[in-house]
């Protein structure tokens, strides 16, 4: 079966808004939801402490439903 275009066109529209994001936005959703790593492994990682990372995620969600709305 071929793809639903509905799903496609949802796809292509969250990477648009993902594109969008700010640099610091894309980094953090980039470690946490696309890599699947913990906030914990995102923290090492980036070199921040735990709480910066929740913030960010936070704030990068926002940023991207605001970019889809």
């Amino acid at each position: 079966m071929g793809k639903d275009i509905g799903s496609v066109a949802s796809r292509a529209a969250v990477l648009r808004a993902f594109r969008a994001l700010p640099p610091a936005h894309r980094e953090i959703l980039t470690e946490t939801v696309f890599r699947d790593r913990s906030v914990n492994q995102a923290a090492a990682l980036l070199g921040v402490p735990v709480e910066v990372v929740k913030v960010r995620v936070y704030r990068a969600l926002r940023a991207l439903h605001g970019a889809l709305e």
